[in-house]
């Protein structure tokens, strides 16, 4: 189904359901390199893969606005069409095999197990036919492994066994893990408990390429899959070159030259540990206060309050109890400015422009990587963060500097009065904050430079994609539903899932 007539194109497929998000942001990176090498991209935004979200069926609207210079935004048409394929059994599929509760007996885990395959197998030829429309030659699926949405993570193997040989592709596919069962949320047992029986291990494929972030996830993968696959390991990157023109935004808020603007970009849910930010500028506007200078700390917080409106409401009644309301700017969701295509709104590289440090206190086991604290070394800015799990082999271990919150799986606080008194000595230290940022720069330069081409092999795209180039990425979603219809399972299913 390759047409001359057709202009190379990609697709991404992000398991993620928020409309700009780390995810949108690395396959944003890897959209740039495709549109230099005359490849489109179109994206998925995964409103119909990650249920918990809510947006199951929500048509695009403003979405197709941020995207319409970087992507064109598709999805499986009807996708409640397939059997089975429903929020209600979504969720119950969920809760029963991954979360295990409600019990059900062997008998009905049975029916729910056919049920899965045939609606998994009818997924599969949905998304067949979408990559023939769009002329489809290479996949990336980001987060896949992690078993928000075990049916459409089997649908996605079947469809790349089918499409691989239907057009005599070879290695086509990455397939990028972001977090893993044993790294997201391990004290509220989201995803069950190991060995995760339920959920789609990796197959053995020609066609895939293998991607974590780091080398205790790719150690943890290997030994879950029987060491059946290889999984390389792939740094998430910045942009270190300095261009663009960025816009202060402390004027917006009448804010002096001489405050301290601390940036939190992130999702306000409670995984994210906002409070530590709340506590931490009330300690340091008490600081000022008891020295009689006349300096004031001010905290961004660039996220969706919708998102989480109940933890939302609970940091503003905990910013009323500690009386620093005034000092807090919710400033909702930002983009990048590699993402925005509209106007002349605020993006993320302003925030951090207009800032002095970035923070990153996030909880023990939510981040495998920690993107802010990249950005901020790649915005010249100094950074604060906790020793989250994964702190030290992704910064930690290469000589980055910065004040550090100790906290462990079994003591996850929040900041004690050491870690606040060193910081506050450095806010009040301009010149130690600006050669601290200058020396984490040059590291991060050498060690997190933008090279996301490296994962795509470009350079012999004619050779192999023959008369047309498309990428696809994917990217999982987390489900939770109650009800589903018997089926019958059918005979093609994915190599060893």
């Amino acid at each position: 189904m390759y047409r001359k007539d057709m202009h190379p194109a990609a697709i991404f497929i992000s398991f993620d359901a928020v409309v700009v998000s780390g995810i949108t942001v690395e396959a944003s990176k890897m959209a740039k390199i495709l549109a230099r090498n005359q490849i489109k991209s179109y994206l998925d935004l995964g409103y119909d893969i990650k249920i918990d979200k809510g947006k199951f069926g929500k048509p695009y609207d403003k979405e197709r606005e941020i995207y319409s210079d970087m992507f064109d935004l598709v999805r499986i048409d009807d996708i409640d069409s397939i059997p089975h394929y429903n929020v209600d059994f979504l969720t119950h599929s969920h809760n029963v095999l991954m979360g295990r509760v409600p019990p059900v007996s062997s008998r009905e885990q049975e029916e729910l197990l056919l049920a899965i395959s045939e609606s998994s197998l009818r997924l599969a030829h949905r998304i067949v036919q979408l990559w023939d429309k769009l002329s489809i030659s290479y996949v990336i699926v980001e987060n896949g492994t992690l078993p928000e949405n075990i049916v459409y993570t089997k649908a996605l193997y079947t469809a790349i066994k089918i499409y691989g040989e239907c057009h005599c592709l070879g290695n086509f596919v990455i397939w990028r893990d972001h977090d893993l069962m044993w790294s997201s949320e391990k004290n509220v047992m989201k995803y069950g408990a190991a060995p995760y029986p339920h959920a789609i291990k990796p197959v053995r494929s020609k066609h895939i390429t293998y991607v974590t972030l780091n080398n205790h996830l790719k150690k943890k993968l290997e030994e879950w899959c029987d060491y059946r696959v290889e999984v390389m390991v792939k740094k998430n990157t910045y942009d270190f070159t300095g261009h663009g023109r960025f816009d202060s935004i402390r004027e917006n808020f009448f804010i002096r030259d001489s405050d301290i603007v601390i940036a939190r970009t992130t999702r306000i849910i409670p995984q994210k540990r906002l409070d530590r930010d709340i506590y931490l500028l009330n300690r340091l506007n008490q600081l000022f206060s008891q020295n009689d200078i006349d300096r004031k700390v001010f905290l961004f917080v660039a996220g969706d309050p919708h998102e989480n409106h109940p933890y939302y409401q609970e940091l503003n009644t905990l910013a009323k109890k500690l009386n620093v309301e005034s000092f807090i700017k919710f400033v909702g969701p930002l983009s990048h400015k590699s993402i925005l295509s509209v106007g002349d709104a605020t993006t993320i590289e302003d925030l951090y422009y207009s800032c002095d440090l970035v923070s990153f206190l996030t909880s023990w086991d939510y981040d495998s990587y920690g993107n802010p604290v990249g950005e901020a070394i790649s915005s010249r800015r100094c950074y604060i963060t906790t020793s989250y799990e994964y702190y030290w082999e992704v910064y930690g271990q290469h000589g980055f500097e910065a004040p550090v919150l100790k906290i462990s799986e079994e003591n996850d606080c929040l900041p004690d009065e050491a870690f606040i008194n060193d910081l506050y000595l450095l806010i009040n230290n301009r010149q130690l904050m600006n050669d601290i940022a200058r020396r984490n720069f040059f590291i991060g330069k050498r060690l997190l430079s933008d090279n996301s081409a490296n994962i795509l092999d470009l350079t012999c795209h004619e050779e192999r994609m023959r008369d047309t180039v498309v990428v696809s990425v994917v990217v999982p979603v987390y489900n939770r539903n109650r009800s589903y219809r018997r089926g019958v399972a059918l005979s093609i299913q994915p190599e060893n899932a």
